[in-house]
């Protein structure tokens, strides 16, 4: 089983929607893996309403509560999957000892938060798209 944590900053929307998408799609396809989401500085108790409505459009249900990347041991995961560069400097700053430099992809997806609907809609078509070549590729 590889284990992947996908980081975002406030574990509201892009990396929960992430998490949700990649666990759909590695069900569907069979595929060894396990994707559990994180933030960097989580917040609140649910995701963003429209999280849940673009990935209800597609079929998956989402109950997912905000996770602090605190409650992960980092070294339990082989691979971290992070929405943005600046992300991506901060765990590594953060977690000098983990040597996360090597495990981190970048997955260059900005925040919709104040874009809209569509903007959410593009962000997991973006996802998709990622974790269904991730998962093949790896398989």
């Amino acid at each position: 089983m590889k284990n992947v944590l996908i980081v975002c900053t406030s574990n509201k929307t892009r990396s929960p929607m992430a998490m949700e998408i990649a666990n759909s799609i590695a069900e569907k396809k069979h595929a060894p893996y396990c994707f559990k989401s994180a933030g960097i500085a989580a917040i609140g108790n649910h995701v963003d309403d429209n999280v849940a409505a673009v990935l209800e459009e597609i079929g998956i249900k989402t109950e997912y509560v905000p996770t602090s990347i605190t409650e992960y041991d980092l070294d339990s995961f082989d691979a971290v999957h992070v929405m943005t560069n600046r992300q991506k400097i901060t765990l590594c700053s953060c977690y000098p000892d983990k040597n996360l430099e090597e495990k981190i992809t970048v997955l260059g997806i900005a925040d919709p938060y104040y874009d809209g609907i569509s903007a959410y809609r593009k962000c997991r078509d973006r996802l998709i798209e990622f974790y269904e070549e991730y998962i093949s590729e790896q398989k």
